[in-house]
């Protein structure tokens, strides 16, 4: 049996919460299981053994928050010459809460560059929640990344 797809999330009001599951949801649709987690209860080696996953944080200054940096920090140990680039190629999708479009521009940067860039995975368009929207849109935009997840899995 393959390993679950793994979401990791951090949330202080609950939104980036309600968006991790959403994602959840998502990947469960398109035939996929699913393991969430929150970031501070994430290990070097569940980034390792996941095919694929998908990373959520609330944000802070254009900027992750702590929870999720200490994630993309220790994932070091999967980067270059020592970790041989042990992510390359693996699909992953971001998301994040804010209260502007413009710092969630941003904070989805941070995410990318530290997946897409460096580890060089396929990272998706993320799906940014700005304060204001409109709850069932975001839903339903946090289910399709899950399902375009599971579905790079499949192709």
């Amino acid at each position: 049996m393959a390993a679950p797809v793994l979401v990791i999330y951090d949330s202080g009001s609950g939104n980036t919460s309600r968006m991790a599951e959403a994602v959840a949801d998502g990947i469960r649709a398109g035939g996929r299981e699913v393991l969430v987690k929150k970031a501070e209860a994430v290990e070097v080696s569940d980034l390792q053994e996941a095919p694929a996953f998908a990373v959520g944080s609330p944000t802070y200054f254009s900027n992750v928050c702590w929870s999720v940096k200490k994630v993309i920090d220790e994932s070091i140990a999967l980067y270059g010459e020592g970790g041989g680039y042990a992510l390359r190629g693996r699909p992953c999708a971001v998301f994040t809460s804010s209260g502007s479009e413009r710092d969630a521009r941003d904070c989805l940067r941070m995410l990318e560059l530290a997946f897409g860039l460096h580890h060089q995975m396929e990272v998706l368009p993320g799906v940014i929640r700005v304060n204001g929207q409109a709850e069932e849109e975001v839903t339903q935009r946090c289910r399709d990344l899950g399902e375009s997840l599971a579905g790079k899995l499949r192709a």
